[in-house]
């Protein structure tokens, strides 16, 4: 049976040092479920949030309804969306989102605002207004994934939270998940130092950023995922092979990403394994020993969930305690690669 202390170790070490003031982690090795909490994660279950970690899960769900309108993927989203007729987004197609080679980035787009002043927002962007080219590779934090969750509610014609809540997260083992709302929001909050102290920090919304819950959870979907997307009671895969092929396939390959500052390969909205261009460098990696085939998404500062299927493991790390880049980056890299080795 594996040891988890070394890495347990490293964790509340970064509790007691005033790095972060609490942990989650949730790893399946072998279909075996390995948990770790502490610092102001009293419990297991306790929900918390992910940020861009829950991304992958709104691309699943736009994957599963195009598995019987595949056409769709490569359709200009005006024909979706009136209100970006003519724009240079309304030329762009769900590809070029979930493959973020929009040549546009949002970092600060206010989601709860009435979807006609996000549409306005969106119709008026061009990528000069980013420094940007047209269709150049850049991680975009909001904006295309805003419209992704307005493309679900439109296609299905239901809450695009339910409709991920129905075909994705119940059927892959993770049903307690949700989307923070103005009234629910993760157990456990997320924080920050500021002059020396922890202070919370206002929760996130969207499609993009939103998700909460454990990181069993989270850690039970990228599981499931590996085992042919068979969740742990459901009796058909929540997502074809023809989906998952098409999620993991490396559409973005040896791009440099403006936003990251790194060359980073995207499948279809999910980060691949990019070691090639740097184990040490490359941002929100999967750990320096990560396969070629593993995916899965980090969340802003603080997070990182994926799946290694080679090595049979899936992973969901929270650090409630955000850091910057130049810290964030080499804490989680470590953290990742100890319990690779305790794992292994």
């Amino acid at each position: 049976m594996p040891d988890l202390t070394p890495t347990r170790l490293l964790l509340e070490a970064g509790v007691r040092e005033n790095r972060w003031a609490g942990f989650s982690l949730a790893a399946f090795s072998v279909h075996s479920l390995f948990t770790l909490h502490g610092g102001c994660v009293s419990d297991p279950s306790d929900s918390v949030p992910w940020y861009s970690a829950g991304k992958p899960v709104t691309a699943l769900g736009v994957l599963s309804f195009l598995t019987q309108t595949p056409q769709l993927a490569s359709t200009s989203l005006q024909t979706t969306f009136p209100e970006l007729a003519s724009s240079y987004f309304g030329g762009l197609n769900l590809t070029d989102v979930l493959t973020h080679r929009t040549g546009l980035r949002f970092p600060n787009l206010p989601v709860h605002s009435p979807a006609k002043e996000i549409f306005a927002i969106l119709a008026k962007a061009e990528p000069r207004d980013f420094s940007l080219l047209p269709r150049q590779a850049a991680y975009d934090p909001r904006g295309g994934w805003w419209l992704l969750g307005q493309w679900l509610a439109r296609q299905t014609q239901i809450p695009w939270e339910d409709f991920l809540c129905q075909k994705i997260l119940k059927p892959g083992g993770a049903a307690n998940m949700f989307f923070a709302s103005l009234s629910r929001f993760s157990s456990v909050s997320m924080v920050e130092k500021k002059a020396g102290h922890w202070t919370s920090v206002p929760p996130s919304f969207g499609p993009g950023s939103g998700l909460c819950g454990s990181a069993t959870d989270l850690a039970r979907l990228y599981h499931a995922l590996t085992m042919s997307g068979l969740g742990p009671q459901s009796p058909v895969p929540f997502l074809s092979q023809l989906a998952y092929e098409k999620f993991t396939r490396r559409w973005r390959e040896g791009e440099f990403d403006a936003t990251f500052g790194h060359m980073v390969d995207f499948g279809l909205g999910v980060i691949l394994d990019s070691n090639r261009y740097g184990s040490t460098t490359v941002p929100y990696g999967f750990g320096t020993l990560s396969s070629p085939t593993t995916f899965g998404h980090g969340g802003a500062r603080s997070s990182i969930a994926f799946a290694d299927p080679e090595k049979n493991l899936a992973v969901a790390l929270c650090l409630i305690g955000l850091a910057p880049e130049n810290i964030h980056q080499p804490r989680m890299r470590t953290l990742l690669d100890q319990l690779r080795s305790d794992l292994a």
